[in-house]
């Protein structure tokens, strides 16, 4: 019966939330091996627009790259979804759709995450919807995380 007592070993690329150089935020599920090549790949999936999932050569996702400033960075960076602030909506879609993805695979409910507000006028209003968006993202996100700490439903 075959086994894989002669595969290279798999380094993995831990699951999480990681942000791209460029700014997009990602959420690795797995590191896979591919059939052809034997070359460890990161699976992981957009958390923006269709949140489609990609797989790259896990080499090539640690690897250090040169951002648009001419600097060295690493081209995705771990960051630690029970403590990072939704400081934009970008960040803030992305906890939501992590953490979603987080209780749907241990089979906890949570009501709806709120939506972004569509109808800001831009002048800093004091009241504005942006504060009672991220304010009722908060209470949601704290919720979101006790519920990701527990045991998985059965």
């Amino acid at each position: 019966m075959p086994d894989d007592s002669d595969l290279p070993p798999l380094v993995a690329v831990p699951p999480g939330l990681y942000r791209h150089h460029k700014g997009g935020w990602y959420a690795v599920l797995e590191t896979v091996r591919c059939s052809e090549t034997l070359q460890p790949m990161v699976l992981y999936r957009a958390l923006y627009g269709d949140a489609g999932k990609w797989v790259r050569p896990a080499g090539m996702f640690a690897e250090q790259v040169v951002d648009r400033n001419g600097q060295t960075a690493s081209r995705f960076t771990l960051h630690d979804a029970f403590t990072l602030a939704p400081t934009d909506v970008a960040t803030a879609q992305a906890l939501v759709l992590y953490f979603c993805d987080c209780l749907q695979r241990s089979a906890h409910t949570l009501w709806p995450a709120p939506t972004p507000p569509t109808s800001c006028c831009g002048r800093g209003c004091n009241g504005c919807v942006w504060e009672g968006y991220y304010t009722a993202l908060g209470h949601w996100l704290a919720e979101a995380r006790q519920l990701a700490r527990q045991p998985t439903h059965a």
